[in-house]
């Protein structure tokens, strides 16, 4: 009986990953090929691999599990390992900027009105 794998198998029964501080927006980058662990040592499967594979270009965490077509969870679980193992670079999204008060655009608004 063969059929889709079930994303607990993938990931080994772990619902959680490692850090949990990867974020939809999180770029990952993966490590150049010569700097990776032997892949089968550190235990690495399919989905590793193809996470390796995607990340040769700067991804979101979201993107990488559009392309994978997986729950977003499981790639955050495989994306931990991958981390863990120094496979892969995270850089966390950019802090929100500080909103403007909205007096100010206010302010922008009646002078752009007065430019007419």
């Amino acid at each position: 009986m063969s059929g889709p794998v079930r994303p607990y198998v993938i990931t080994g029964g772990r619902s959680r990953p490692s850090r949990n501080v990867l974020a939809l927006e999180s770029l990952v980058a993966a490590v150049p090929a010569a700097e990776l662990p032997d892949p089968e040592a550190a235990g690495l499967g399919r989905e590793h691999l193809r996470i390796l594979g995607l990340a040769r270009e700067l991804l979101s965490v979201a993107e990488i599990a559009a392309h994978l077509r997986l729950p977003l969870g499981v790639v955050k679980v495989l994306l931990g390992d991958l981390w863990d193992l120094g496979a892969v670079h995270v850089r966390p999204p950019v802090e929100q900027a500080e909103r403007l008060p909205a007096t100010l655009l206010e302010e922008v608004l009646v002078g752009l009105r007065q430019l007419r």
